[in-house]
C-alpha cells in the first residue's frame, strides 16, 4: 500500500506542475498488477485509474536494486521516512484485515456463548473450542455427536416418550447404545475390547468407531422405521 501511495502522490505531483506527458516509474509489478486488473475495488486504486485517464502519464517497472539511480533514492527515501516517530499517512485497514478482524471478533464472540451456554452439553465433550474450519454433515455421526436423535434418551425428553433402553437396562443413551446395549453386541463383535472400557471422548474421531457407530445408528433406524 506504501508503493500504492507513493504512485499516486507521483501522478498527483505531475497533474499540480502540469507535467502531463510523463513516466512514472514503479518496482512493484504487484501494483501495476492491481492497476491493470478489472476486479479490483480498492478506492485508491480506483483513483489512480481515473486520474490516468485524465492524463498521458505512464507507469513503467524497473527491476529493484538493480542500480537505477531513481529507483535506488527513492527506496533511500522510504527507508528514512520508516524511521520518522509520527505517520502522516492513514490509509486505514484493508478489505482482508477488516475481513480478518471480524473472523476474530466472531469466533471470541462465538466461543463465549459456547462457553456460557447450559445447552450442549453433550457436544462439548468433544468441542471444546469452536472453529469455522470444522464441519461434520453425516446424518447418523451428528446425532452420535449431538445425541438428539432416534433413541430413547432424546425421544423421552423432547417429546415425552419412553426413554428406557429396548434391553431392559437402564435409560437408552447414545452412549449406551454404542457401548453398552446387548441389543447391538453383535454389531460390535469386531470392536477391539479396549474400546468398551474407554470413555466415549476418547474414541469419538477415530474412524474405525466412527463407521461402526454410524453402522449401528443406520440399524437402529431403520428398526424404528419398521416397528
Amino acid at each position: 500500500m506504501a508503493k500504492v501511495m507513493a504512485i499516486s502522490r507521483a501522478i498527483d505531483y505531475c497533474i499540480d506542475k502540469n507535467i502531463r506527458n510523463s513516466k512514472v516509474f514503479t518496482d512493484s509489478r504487484s501494483t501495476l498488477m492491481a492497476i491493470e486488473s478489472t476486479e479490483e475495488k480498492r478506492r485508491i486504486i480506483i483513483e489512480i485509474k481515473k486520474k490516468l485517464k485524465l492524463t498521458k502519464i505512464q507507469l513503467q517497472w524497473v527491476r529493484a536494486h538493480n542500480g537505477t539511480v531513481g529507483n535506488e533514492r527513492a527506496d533511500a527515501l522510504a527507508k528514512l521516512a520508516a524511521s520518522k516517530d509520527q505517520i502522516d499517512i492513514e490509509l486505514g485497514p484493508s478489505k482482508a484485515q477488516v475481513r480478518y478482524r471480524g473472523k476474530e471478533l466472531l469466533a471470541t464472540k462465538w466461543q463465549e456463548r459456547w462457553n456460557n451456554s447450559e445447552k450442549g452439553s453433550w457436544t462439548k465433550k468433544f468441542f471444546k473450542e469452536v472453529k469455522f474450519s470444522r464441519l461434520y454433515g453425516d446424518f447418523y455421526y451428528n446425532q452420535v455427536l449431538t445425541s438428539h436423535g432416534v433413541f430413547g434418551a432424546h425421544q423421552k425428553r423432547l417429546f415425552g416418550k419412553e426413554g428406557d433402553c429396548p434391553c431392559g437396562e437402564q435409560l437408552e443413551t447414545i452412549e449406551r447404545i454404542l457401548l453398552k446395549c446387548k441389543i447391538w453386541g453383535k454389531e460390535r463383535d469386531d470392536w477391539p475390547k479396549s474400546w468398551l472400557q474407554k470413555d466415549i471422548s476418547d474414541l469419538i474421531f477415530y474412524s474405525p468407531f466412527k463407521k461402526g457407530s454410524i453402522d449401528i445408528l443406520k440399524k437402529l433406524m431403520s428398526s424404528r422405521l419398521t416397528s
